[in-house]
């Protein structure tokens, strides 16, 4: 394709609903044969296209929006425009989960631009979980609602959309994320899924000291679902973007239940971690809003629970 002139395409594949600019523009180059950076050049826009997809120029769109005969309006929309700078910091953009659902029928399997976000397991028409790489262990962690839910309260706080809750949700997930215990080396019947070939190969590997998280006293099931020298869980939100997606499903698992019943959560959690990380948590929530410590009796000894007329009401 020549440069001169800046043609408008003939013939452009429509974009399928959430699709984002990048898919769409790959799709379209595979139309015409030509690589993606081939119809960049004959379009004109300026900025690699990731960037564009994540900060986008008025000028590019407008480019992209004369050469498709699409609206700049519509090519807007399949940018992340109006995300916040949190959202910006969850996205997943070199990352290739998609739904079968909605390749049907395509060379090129559309990316979603839910599917981009660190949260985001289903197809939003198909509800379908996503397919793409690193799902090892998915399958055992079961608690889908949870899972959904979870979901929507970390999707609502990326976006800034919230409501006033007990708990912020951002301190929530790093109260998830920390540490229980200082790091062990697998127990024995941590490492029993294994056979004796798997456990000499990787002795080495196996004999290492692991991380313990807070995580998996909310969510027991996850250390099934992942063996805990595998888990690799981030100490910050941050790091949950290039985490194992069994990790990221479990974090939204775990916040849903935290956030639907705090007081034997938090229960679990003193109980199943060491005095000093009993005291990090407890230093924790009394930094939580004034309306959840009055909710919440936090004796010196025993379990946490919520005050009667807050059970009652």
């Amino acid at each position: 394709m020549a440069v001169q002139g800046r043609a408008a395409l003939p013939i452009v594949p429509p974009p399928v609903l959430d699709e984002r600019l990048s898919s769409w523009l790959a799709r379209v180059a595979d139309h015409y044969l030509v690589t993606v950076e081939e119809l960049q050049a004959h379009v004109g826009w300026t900025l690699p296209l990731m960037e564009l997809e994540r900060r986008p120029a008025g000028a590019d769109l407008e480019r992209i929006a004369q050469a498709t005969h699409f609206p700049v309006v519509r090519i807007a929309a399949m940018t992340f425009l109006d995300a916040t700078e949190r959202y910006l910091n969850l996205l997943r953009q070199d990352k290739r989960d998609t739904c079968p659902a909605c390749s049907s029928g395509l060379t090129r399997a559309p990316l979603l631009k839910s599917s981009a976000f660190a949260f985001g397991f289903w197809c939003p028409w198909h509800r379908r979980l996503l397919f793409g790489a690193g799902g090892q262990g998915l399958s055992m962690l079961c608690d889908e609602s949870a899972a959904r839910e979870g979901t929507k309260l970390l999707e609502d706080w990326a976006r800034g959309t919230t409501d006033d809750r007990l708990i912020p949700v951002g301190d929530a997930v790093s109260l998830l994320l920390s540490s229980r215990c200082p790091p062990t080396p697998p127990a024995p019947w941590e490492l029993a899924r294994l056979s004796p070939v798997e456990r000499k190969r990787d002795a080495e590997r196996l004999s290492r000291r692991c991380r313990r998280p807070i995580l998996s006293l909310v969510v027991p099931e996850f250390d099934i679902a992942v063996p805990v020298c595998d888990q690799q869980v981030p100490t910050d939100i941050a790091g949950l973007v290039s985490a194992l997606r069994a990790v990221r499903y479990a974090v939204a698992i775990g916040l849903a239940r935290l956030m639907k019943s705090p007081a034997p959560v938090i229960a679990r959690i003193l109980a199943g971690s060491d005095p000093a990380a009993r005291a990090r948590v407890a230093a924790r929530i009394g930094r939580w809003p004034s309306a959840f410590q009055r909710g919440l009796r936090m004796p010196p000894h025993g379990r946490p629970r919520m005050n009667r007329k807050r059970e009652m009401a």
